[in-house]
């Protein structure tokens, strides 16, 4: 599943390398209050067959990065992340959308994903390209004790 989609002036989405993590930390922690670990992500990069990781690049820079695990007949995304200065531009939904282009090649059925109840801007991005919400899991976030929204998308 390693794909590079060049269709965007300046911008390449292509699959994460280790070599990424440095800037991809950086992005954690700016986006994410509990931000996932190097050795979180070294594992899902080398240990879990199901991931796929992508990075997001403006002009050689990342300003971005989307996780999925591939089940069965569907998608679930683990994180998605813009850098702060590139954030409410597009950039979400060209992930987004790159994602549904790899998911119509493997016949997924559908996309999941969860998002803080309290985040309602990202809330707001993914009903705007079709996402539904179908359930709370309470306490998902567990170090801050906040619920999660489950969203799904049918394709």
């Amino acid at each position: 599943m390693t794909m590079i989609n060049k269709s965007f002036t300046g911008i390449v989405i292509r699959s994460m390398e280790i070599d990424d993590l440095k800037k991809v930390l950086e992005l954690e922690k700016q986006s994410f209050p509990v931000p996932w670990t190097y050795d979180l992500f070294f594992s899902e990069l080398t240990r879990n067959r199901y991931a796929r990781y992508f990075i997001l690049e403006k002009d050689k820079e990342i300003i971005g990065y989307l996780g999925l695990w591939y089940r069965g007949a569907s998608f679930h995304i683990t994180n998605i992340a813009i850098t702060e200065k590139f954030r409410r531009k597009g950039y979400g939904r060209k992930l987004l959308k790159f994602v549904e282009k790899i998911a119509a090649s493997y016949k997924i059925k559908k996309i999941s994903l969860e998002v803080r109840r309290s985040n309602c801007i990202a809330q707001d991005m993914y009903r705007k390209y079709g996402y539904k919400g179908i359930r709370f899991l309470r306490n998902y976030y567990q170090e801050e004790k906040e619920d999660a929204l489950v969203m799904e998308k049918e394709l």
